[in-house]
């Protein structure tokens, strides 16, 4: 017992990526967990309560009333409208009327939809894992850093998400030389879609791609419940705007999850076959019918946000000039103009920012920081680009905005040829 409590307890302490926006934690974290929800209140009903009632003849005793709605609810039921005539009893006279039985498979499909909606961030994990930083771990120390009540403790962990970040900036860079580096850098450059790890695009590009999963995603549930409900679902909401304007409780999915069925099942008794027509109150499609009406605004609302984030990393992505102006009023937040005007001096400091935004950071370094921005705080986010701007230097800036040169061989003391190293790079 103790045990379970000190799990329970330490639930609230559990560890969250944060290596996401909102619109990302919307699928993977909030509609997963209503999809389990929903389950598990559907599953309830199924399994606790009475989810079917069936109107049995006089002449059954409660043993036969029983056996009628285990059987009325086991088997597939068909909906006949109050104002249409009820088959006669017989094999074929129920050919062409609507079967109602996928009910009892909505716990089942609404967990499926829960596994699809928390299946694009496992891609995002698994291409995060292989651009070389674990952007997890930066943020997570980012977190660190906002709760440290010490400013060494603050000092050290922003020391620590530089190094991070410098280290992957400059080990992802393309050291090979030819006709095709420049073309290579030059498309990078005006187009993210292009280059990779070696070109500054690839958490960019993969975040994006991400983006289009899950945009995906939300809509394509839309259609795939359009093939388990067999009705045109993806329109539904705005049918039931429109009936609620008019004042009308009838609709699609009212006769999709009907309240009151007929069944029909036979009882052997003394070598006879006795064929039975009840009719049965299905409780459970009260629930059934709204669970799938909240479904619907939601997945809707989710491919909105979700839409317009990726429009807006988009947009972040091919305009250079707003990113070297987020750059600059980060970096005049803390007073690094001065740095800047002692570095270049007038129309120099621009040229210097524009270049080590372009050179250096590149699309993935500002990836990282407006990631640590939107999840921990614009003044970690402010830090942290200060340390960057700070490790600027000329090594940095050799390596970032030059192809690398080799230096001429050099002759040691024994005459012997030396080969050029990374150690020798210019």
């Amino acid at each position: 017992m103790d045990k379970l409590l000190r799990t329970l307890l330490s639930l609230k302490e559990a560890k969250t990526r944060r290596d996401d926006d909102f619109s990302d934690r919307l699928s993977r974290q909030y509609t997963t967990g209503l999809f389990v929800v929903f389950a598990l209140v559907v599953s309830t009903k199924q399994f606790v309560g009475d989810p079917i009632s069936c109107w049995c003849p006089a002449t059954f005793t409660d043993s036969h009333r029983q056996y009628a709605n285990t059987i009325c609810w086991i088997s597939t039921k068909f909906y006949v409208p109050f104002d249409e005539r009820i088959p006669s009893t017989g094999p074929d006279t129920w050919r062409g009327r609507q079967r109602i039985g996928y009910y009892q498979w909505i716990p089942l499909f609404l967990l499926v939809e829960a596994l699809l909606s928390f299946l694009p961030t496992l891609l995002w994990r698994f291409l995060n894992i292989r651009s070389g930083i674990d952007l997890s771990a930066v943020l997570e120390a980012g977190v660190v850093c906002q709760r440290a009540s010490y400013v060494e403790i603050r000092t050290k962990t922003v020391r620590y998400m530089v190094n991070q970040i410098d280290r992957y900036l400059l080990a992802q860079r393309d050291y090979h030389r030819g006709c095709c580096y420049g073309i290579r850098r030059a498309s990078a450059k005006h187009c993210f879609l292009i280059g990779g790890k070696r070109q500054g695009n690839y958490l960019t590009v993969s975040y994006l791609l991400v983006k289009l999963v899950y945009l995906l995603n939300a809509v394509g549930q839309l259609f795939l419940l359009d093939l388990f409900l067999g009705i045109d679902y993806h329109v539904y909401g705005v049918r039931v705007v429109a009936r609620v304007l008019r004042g009308d409780d009838s609709g699609e999915l009212s006769q999709r999850f009907p309240r009151v069925t007929l069944c029909n099942f036979d009882i052997r008794h003394q070598g006879r076959v006795h064929d039975y027509v009840v009719q049965c109150a299905l409780t459970i499609n009260i629930f059934n019918e709204k669970i799938f009406i909240i479904v619907w605004f939601w997945l809707v609302a989710v491919a909105a946000v979700t839409l317009v984030s990726c429009l807006q990393w988009v947009i972040r992505s091919l305009h250079w000039r707003s990113q070297i102006h987020y750059v600059k009023k980060q970096l005049r937040a803390f007073d690094a103009t001065a740095t800047v005007r002692h570095r270049g001096g007038g129309s120099g400091s621009k040229a210097n920012l524009a270049k080590f935004v372009q050179y250096y950071l590149r699309r993935d370094g500002l990836f990282i920081l407006r990631m640590i921005a939107l999840n921990i705080g614009e003044m970690v986010a402010a830090e942290t680009l200060l340390g960057l701007w700070e490790n600027y230097g000329p090594d940095r800036r050799i390596i970032s905005e030059q192809p690398p040169r080799a230096r001429r061989p050099i002759v040691n003391e024994h005459n012997a040829p030396h080969r050029p190293t990374n150690l020798d790079v210019v």
